[in-house]
């Protein structure tokens, strides 16, 4: 398969999705959501693929939505606003997107890798969320990121994140939105597993090779048996997740956010 903004190749039976903006650090615009999807979409029906790794070129794995575009929305195919065109999608189609993204995610029947390479934050570290095992260098930064520009954490996160490392050390990490290490992750039990950078993506593949050879048949079952618990819970929270989110981007801090983005500075939030 090919894509505009991912990299898809399938060896040893595994299928690699390499987030390929590099010179956006990753970040995900709304014709990448898709493709994410579409790429999914492969991992699942092909039944030479048995088992999946999600990474990032560069120096980073993705550091979550683009806010470059936020003025437009940052939803739908980009292709005619990066081109010079105007983008006709909205807050709809990012909530849209978003919701299915993460519902193929989670049913999807092969086992879901995400190698984060680098820095993964907010929607980012969101995706690798939705995996089923993560994995970092130890070169990786992390950070939920969403309180820096005055919104919350989508993608089912405010449900996934406080059953991983527990209620307290979720809010901490999501009021705060700071970046934290690695091996932080790891100690929290965010994460699987760190491996020295130069040596990642080898060690990465061993243990996607380990689950490509075992019985994915009932490694599908198992996985599916786990989320099923969950779905219903996963769907209320990216109800009031995008809820939630439509708010914050009506608030005035989301509109200083924005700015102190495009201006490279601190915000100054006045709370409303």
């Amino acid at each position: 398969m090919e894509f505009k903004y991912l990299l898809f190749e399938i060896k040893n039976k595994i299928a690699i999705i390499t987030f390929n903006r590099e010179y956006k650090l990753n970040a995900i615009n709304g014709k990448m959501f898709d493709e994410i999807y579409e790429a999914l979409d492969e991992v699942g029906n092909n039944k030479e693929i048995r088992a999946a790794i999600i990474t990032g070129k560069g120096r980073a794995f993705s550091t979550g939505g683009d806010f470059s575009q936020a003025s437009e929305g940052m939803a739908g195919d980009v292709d005619s606003v990066e081109d010079g065109g105007k983008m006709q999608s909205g807050e709809l189609e990012l909530d849209v997107s978003q919701k299915r993204l993460v519902l193929k995610m989670q049913k999807n029947p092969k086992p879901l890798i995400a190698a984060i390479n680098g820095l993964a934050l907010g929607g980012g570290l969101n995706i690798a969320l939705n995996c089923d095992l993560i994995y970092a260098s130890d070169a990786a930064e992390l950070g939920t990121y969403f309180m820096k520009r005055a919104i919350i954490p989508e993608m089912s996160s405010t449900y996934i994140l406080p059953r991983i490392i527990g209620i307290h050390k979720a809010k901490e990490l999501i009021f705060f939105g700071d970046t934290f290490s690695a091996q932080e992750a790891l100690k929290m039990g965010l994460i699987n597993g760190v491996f020295p950078d130069d040596e990642f993506m080898d060690n990465v593949l061993k243990i996607a090779e380990k689950l490509a050879n075992g019985p994915t048949f009932s490694i599908g079952l198992a996985k599916l048996a786990i989320n099923k618990t969950l779905e219903q819970k996963t769907v209320e929270a990216l109800d009031r997740e995008a809820e939630s989110l439509f708010k914050a981007f009506d608030s005035e801090d989301f509109t200083e956010g924005l700015l102190a983005f495009f201006e490279k500075r601190e915000p100054k939030f006045i709370g409303r």
